[in-house]
């Protein structure tokens, strides 16, 4: 084989290995041979191996500004989570379903924010809760901020009602930090999709 053969053989070499590797690793190790049949989908996507990297990302930068109760109760939520998107990287069927399971985890996670009024305010039984906890500020932060960024007039009774529905929740003796950060999930979860539904080549 002469020299310019050579280089033209190694060049298209090069090429090959670049097309089929993912631009952005995915937050674990794509090389490890006990990859799970999810993980194998995640290091084949681009778009996915991307978005696990921003996730896992995010959830560490969060599980830093925690107290050490409430990043003991963000670690367990995350390996819930995990065995959640086992079953939708598996399962779901819809165009981009994929993609916005990780979409709405990290709209709960990032950007790290704080409650979305004032806690030196604070008067009511929620906002006294809401500025005990710093996952809770966050949470309601982000809850706020996505709701904001609607912009649907349609969208204002459902926001009130899910407002007075918190509230009451908030004031029960069985509902804990955990129970309230679920709450806020499940708002964000819908702001997201809601948000999808509108500006859907937005997301």
């Amino acid at each position: 084989m002469n020299r310019i053969n050579f280089y033209g053989v190694l060049i298209l070499a090069t090429i090959l290995i670049l097309i089929s590797t993912p631009l952005v690793a995915a937050s674990f190790n794509c090389k490890k041979s006990t990859l799970t049949e999810a993980e194998h989908k995640i290091c084949n996507n681009p778009r996915l191996s991307k978005a696990d990297k921003q996730m896992s990302k995010a959830y560490f930068k969060l599980l830093g500004e925690l107290p050490k109760l409430e990043a003991q109760l963000l670690k367990q939520e995350q390996i819930e989570w995990l065995k959640e998107r086992r079953y939708e990287l598996l399962n779901c069927l819809e165009p981009d379903c994929k993609v916005r399971f990780y979409e709405i985890r990290i709209q709960q996670l990032e950007p790290i924010e704080q409650a979305g009024f004032s806690c030196e305010k604070a008067a009511t039984e929620t906002e006294k809760m809401v500025c005990s906890s710093r996952l809770l500020k966050h949470a309601d932060g982000r809850m706020t901020k996505l709701y904001k960024s609607v912009r649907d007039e349609l969208l204002k009774p459902d926001q009130r009602d899910w407002l007075k529905l918190r509230d009451d929740e908030l004031r029960q003796s069985y509902c804990d930090i955990y129970c309230a950060w679920q709450l806020y999930k499940d708002r964000i979860e819908f702001l997201v999709r809601y948000k999808y539904i509108l500006t859907p080549n937005n997301q």
